[in-house]
């Protein structure tokens, strides 16, 4: 056999095309011999001497190419006309753990940690595929395998940072019995992947938590927040991304048993971090179409819906969205046995969609993937396009977040505005968010009333 070289074309994207790599550990988790390991940079390393040329790194890899209508016809047994965000769904919900401790530790009422923890404590799973932040290095977070009440709470929480969470799949040959995890949509892409091409180690993982996900930062963002706040990080224990109470903001827990210590001002969803993602994201996350999980069994966000006010209708609770019928029998168990309470919001307009990641993924991404196509980088191979309905305005809003994005790669201008993003100096700019926020809801919510009021008139 001729030696292996990591271009060869039925290897993972990876090694062809870096920039195309999803790093959701796919290849590792797949390859039968051991052959590829993760770097540092959790980019895939290769032994070409372990390397038997199987192709299965290849086949499995989500970097490279996605057909979203091959995988619906696979998961759903049909390919939808509709392409909006939310993809494929049979019901949605809205709810929330009724087990104090998961729903106080969870980022959105502790929902994905309750179904986890339902399908182990019934015996319909065998252990949970979840994340959690290193032991040893608290400020770098990874995967692992739950298999009791304990480890699923050390895996609560939001994480939102590169995590090769497929490479579990080799820990999986080796056990015995059934699994469920909750993961990305890239590490949702390669499972499906992994059942066309291996079906038989696919097969242990029997339910998809699919969450949400706007695109992951590089981990470089933990050391580098720590360093600007001046927090060596051998003193601290943990790194929470939306700690304390809800929506959560970034901290820090200390060894030493000090006062947790927030690294921004004001909270997760109006504060520092919203503006990171145009810093820290990824080259591959910006060029991915789903952020709503399309392939799961389940989707689980936050429910972000806001009232007249802009105060949040549903706190500490989660929207879930149903979409296969392995996803409707868990969420009907967990309801039936108490152990989550949910609201049925299916024909409730403001759940059926998640308007900014619409135009974020939906709009401004194919934009964006046209251009860098047209210019010869390199890009991800979709059956999905450029809508037809796209405006001037995404494509100039695009051309500027990718502008930000190409300008954060330089060290000394990304540390420069977390400077100022994590500093009193924002906090004007965030009381000016929240007052624009909520000008814009009673806007909304006074138009809505106007148009109600209109069509009873008329009727009248």
């Amino acid at each position: 056999m001729q030696p292996v070289t990591p271009d060869a074309p039925f290897l993972s994207v990876a090694f062809r095309n870096k920039e195309l790599c999803t790093r959701s550990g796919s290849c590792v988790g797949v390859c039968p011999t051991g052959a590829i390991t993760i770097g540092e940079d959790l980019y895939p390393r290769l032994n070409t001497d372990q390397c038997t040329a199987c192709g299965l790194c290849g086949k499995v890899c989500p970097g490279g190419e996605i057909q979203f209508a091959e995988l619906s016809q696979q998961v759903f047994g049909k390919v939808p006309t509709d392409h909006s965000f939310d993809g494929q769904v049979a019901e949605t919900f809205v709810g929330y753990a009724t087990d104090t401790r998961l729903r106080e530790g969870g980022s959105g009422g502790g929902v994905a940690t309750a179904l986890l923890y339902h399908l182990l404590k019934t015996g319909q799973v065998d252990g949970c595929l979840v994340t959690r932040m290193n032991r040893e290095k608290p400020w770098l977070a990874e995967p692992f395998i739950a298999t009791t009440y304990e480890e699923l709470c050390l895996s609560q929480g939001s994480r939102y940072s590169v995590i090769p969470m497929n490479r579990l799949w080799s820990e999986l040959r080796s056990r015995e019995g059934k699994f469920a995890a909750a993961i990305l949509p890239c590490h949702t892409h390669g499972f499906r992947k992994l059942q066309q091409h291996e079906p038989e180690l696919a097969a242990k993982l029997s339910v998809v938590i699919g969450l949400f996900c706007g695109g992951a930062l590089e981990p470089n963002l933990t050391t580098e927040m720590l360093t600007m706040r001046g927090i060596n990080k051998d003193e601290i224990s943990d790194f929470q991304f939306r700690g304390g109470e809800w929506p959560g903001q970034m901290r820090v827990l200390f060894k030493d048993g000090r006062p947790p210590r927030p690294l921004h001002y004001s909270n997760y969803k109006e504060g520092a971090y919203i503006y990171f993602t145009s810093l820290y994201m990824p080259e591959r996350c910006q060029t991915c179409l789903d952020g709503s999980n399309e392939f799961s069994d389940i989707s689980v966000s936050d429910a972000w819906t806001r009232n007249e006010t802009g105060d949040y209708q549903f706190r500490k609770h989660s929207r879930l969205l149903i979409r296969t019928e392995a996803g409707a029998r868990v969420v009907k168990s967990a309801v039936d046995s108490g152990d989550l309470i949910v609201k049925d919001v299916t024909n409730n307009p403001n759940y059926m969609t998640h308007k900014i990641q619409t135009r974020r993924k939906g709009y401004m991404t194919p934009v964006r993937l046209e251009r860098w196509g047209k210019a010869g980088r390199p890009i991800p191979v979709y059956d999905r396009h450029v809508p037809a309905d796209v405006c001037r305005y995404d494509r100039v809003k695009e051309f500027m977040i990718s502008s930000l994005l190409r300008a954060g790669r330089n060290k000394l201008f990304r540390m420069a505005v977390m400077g100022f993003l994590t500093s009193r100096f924002a906090i004007p700019l965030i009381r000016l968010r929240i007052y624009w926020k909520r000008r814009k809801y009673r806007g909304r919510n006074s138009h809505a009333r106007s148009r109600v009021a209109d069509r009873t008139t008329t009727k009248g």
